[in-house]
């Protein structure tokens, strides 16, 4: 789970703990009072929904992420550097998504934004390491634990900061899944949103 998966999953713990507690103690109530309590109960059956959809969104999140690994193309590709993940912020901060270039199975290379959301300041993610990617239907995802110091074949080419070739640009229409707004971009590489800001793999 990322900061933004576990921010969720305490939020929603806590939501869904109050909304339990507060309906068997609104309920009870009602029934030694006997009163109507059908408006009352309304806002701990709130707050229960609202806990129950925050763990629901974390856990499909974290099925998705599972299917690509399971489904998806395993690529070994290098951590070449970081960019921020503008959608939310941390302690005041934006977390920090890693950029990775690879080769795909023509020999192309690709470059993919992984959503590790780590904070600033942290060295989970050495530039120059290698780490297993998975690319299911244009979706990625990772293995956080295959990062390892391994000289990958054509490596220089990978980590070198060449612009994009001409011929290998590809311009399709994009839709940026932050703000919404449609773009042209390069297939095959990751882009910044010049609306929003977003990162996003095209």
């Amino acid at each position: 789970m990322n900061t933004a998966q576990k921010i969720l999953m305490i939020l929603g713990t806590a939501f869904t703990a109050f909304g339990v507690i507060m309906t068997i103690c609104f309920t009870g109530v009602g029934s030694l009072q006997e009163v109507q309590i059908d408006e009352v109960i309304l806002i701990p059956l709130l707050f229960l929904v609202i806990g129950i959809s925050f763990i629901t969104g974390v856990l499909v999140s974290i099925s998705k992420k599972k299917k690509i690994v399971k489904y998806g193309h395993r690529y070994a590709a290098k951590i070449y550097s970081y960019v921020d993940n503008t959608s939310y912020m941390v302690n005041g901060q934006f977390p920090v998504n890693v950029k990775a270039h690879y080769f795909d199975e023509n020999h192309v290379e690709k470059e993919a934004i992984l959503p590790t959301s780590f904070a600033k300041g942290s060295d989970q993610y050495p530039i120059g390491m290698t780490i297993d990617i998975f690319e299911y239907r244009g979706k990625f995802s990772f293995d956080p634990k295959s990062v390892r110091d391994e000289t990958l074949p054509g490596e220089e080419e990978l980590m070198d900061d060449k612009p994009i070739s001409p011929e290998q640009i590809h311009l399709i229409a994009v839709r940026c899944p932050s703000c919404g707004s449609s773009f042209q971009a390069a297939a095959g590489y990751s882009s910044k949103c010049p609306y929003c800001g977003g990162y996003l793999n095209v």
